[in-house]
């Protein structure tokens, strides 16, 4: 049994985020709170401008709350809505992160694409290697890993991004939907990638998403509107 499972490896306290001022003032995020455990996987709903890529850039350390504190994985990234540690560290030990768009190294194969995220952190070339293409051909990608990016479509494009954000096994994967270029059938097998991700691998995964077929394959449900997250019907109630 992986010893994470169960415990809180995503904590947020009291986070907003606000631009501009006075009449141009946003309230992009009401102050929320929230944790993730190791070993589920939460589906995050809601209508566009409600605030769901905002929660997922925010607790992906990319983009800076106003107010409140983070926490990834016992390890503290911003306190009082101040940056604590080294963001750029914490994201690349402990977080996977699946755009809305893949953003893939043009100048990279697929393989390499993938491999990238774990030589910087010094594996091996062979070790690296290895794991992608054992990552990728789970994800329908194994006659495909070796293209370039201009020379995959944008289905095959996010298959590699999904690589890519997951080889390292990190503990908590955000996805802003990870779905959306896919078919039916490709979208449900990334979702079941992730539920095993988490009921595996022990890692929390976060996925925004308007795919209401995969529901199933979720431990849990929130909704977003006008800046507040709020926990929704059991997910029993969704299957």
């Amino acid at each position: 049994m992986n010893e994470r499972l169960g415990k809180i490896v995503l904590r947020i306290e009291g986070v907003s985020k606000v631009y501009g001022e006075g009449p141009t003032r946003l309230e992009a995020l009401r102050p929320t709170t929230f944790n993730a455990v190791a070993g589920e996987v939460v589906a995050i709903l809601g209508p566009s401008g409600s605030g769901k890529s905002t929660l997922l850039t925010i607790a992906g350390l990319i983009n800076p709350p106003t107010a409140g504190s983070l926490e990834v994985n016992g390890k503290l990234a911003i306190k009082d809505g101040r940056q604590v540690t080294n963001l750029a560290t914490l994201r690349r030990q402990e977080l996977g992160y699946v755009f809305q768009r893949s953003n893939l190294i043009p100048f990279l194969n697929g393989e390499e694409n993938v491999r990238l995220a774990l030589e910087i952190d010094g594996v091996s070339t062979r070790e690296s290697r290895q794991r992608a293409r054992v990552l990728l051909e789970s994800l329908g990608m194994g006659s495909r890993m070796q293209a370039m990016p201009a020379k995959l479509s944008g289905g095959e494009q996010q298959r590699i991004a999904i690589a890519r954000a997951m080889i390292h096994q990190p503990s908590v994967v955000l996805a802003d939907e990870p779905t959306a270029a896919l078919d039916s059938s490709r979208g449900r097998q990334v979702m079941e990638l992730f539920r095993d991700s988490a009921h595996k691998h022990g890692a929390a995964v976060l996925v925004v998403t308007h795919d209401h077929r995969t529901l199933d394959l979720v431990d849990r449900v929130l909704e977003m509107e006008d800046g507040n997250l709020n926990e929704t019907q059991p997910i029993a109630d969704h299957k």
